[in-house]
């Protein structure tokens, strides 16, 4: 049975999702492991998680599947946060779960995200049609906080037009615009390298947790590359969060990505895989 938000009893539902998120085998890759780092979480989502949420139960009312979905219109996708599921439920609540949640965001593509080795998410994947993407290999650095990042500086309105061109050339039909990335008010906050006034490239990264900060986007132009750019990037986010670790992910079919970030010293921690479905306009 599908239960909606008014029915449910939300810290039973939040302690299922914790519990679910303890594991690679069972979380989704959106959210973090520990309790206070998913609430916190699900509480920035941009539809708030309780408006969202779809909750499956078993005969005896025990909960064995739950998920939540945020979207932008915009940018026509949404983001599904699960679904966690009992291991025996993928395949017999999992499909009508899935369908339920996704119907309430008014866009035409959906994603969902997790480790490799959550095979539950992806035998539900095959069976409701969507597609799996590139594995992206997640990356942590924990390092003192380095010092002196020269060349860079907050960007501003004015750098918009270099940080599109960038930005859509290097991921295209990504998650947030460059508007966004630029916007005051969002959770982004983005750096620019631009030593002698030109933008050779920029860095977009938001707060996670206490202790971490996020690079959503890393691009340097082909003409500045193998120069120091980008480790000059990565160091002012860093510097700038005051956090003491930096993460963030690189798709499987940019080695050259990955070989840099092992190069600046991070770790490989994790490896994730998206599931995408596009559907016709209603």
């Amino acid at each position: 049975m599908l239960m909606t938000s008014q029915d449910i009893d939300p810290p039973a539902v939040l302690d299922f999702i914790v519990r679910q998120q303890q594991s690679p085998e069972t979380a989704c890759a959106y959210l973090g492991t520990e309790p206070s780092e998913i609430r916190g979480d699900l509480e920035e989502l941009d539809q708030h998680w309780l408006e969202t949420v779809r909750v499956s139960v078993a005969a005896d009312g025990g909960i064995v599947g739950a998920a939540v979905i945020e979207w932008d219109e915009e940018l026509d996708r949404s983001w599904v946060h699960g679904p966690w599921m009992e291991q025996d439920a993928w395949l017999t609540a999992g499909p009508s779960l899935l369908a339920a949640v996704t119907a309430q965001a008014p866009v035409v593509g959906h994603e969902m995200y997790a480790d490799v080795s959550n095979h539950g998410m992806a035998q539900l994947a095959r069976r409701c049609g969507w597609q799996a993407g590139e594995a992206n290999f997640e990356y942590r650095r924990a390092t003192p906080v380095p010092s002196g990042a020269p060349g860079t500086r907050p960007a501003t309105s004015a750098d918009e037009p270099a940080i599109r061109a960038l930005h859509e050339r290097e991921f295209p039909g990504t998650y947030a615009s460059a508007s966004e990335l630029l916007d005051p008010d969002s959770r982004y906050s983005t750096l620019v390298f631009a030593p002698e006034g030109t933008v050779l490239g920029y860095v977009a990264s938001q707060l996670q947790s206490e202790s971490a900060v996020y690079v959503d986007f890393l691009a340097v132009r082909p003409d500045a590359r193998r120069s120091g750019v980008g480790e000059r990037l990565i160091n002012g986010a860093h510097e700038s969060s005051g956090r003491d670790k930096i993460t963030l992910t690189v798709d499987e079919n940019r080695p050259a990505a990955r070989a840099f970030y092992a190069s600046t010293g991070f770790e490989s921690m994790a490896t994730t895989r998206p599931y995408r479905l596009r559907r016709s306009r209603r």
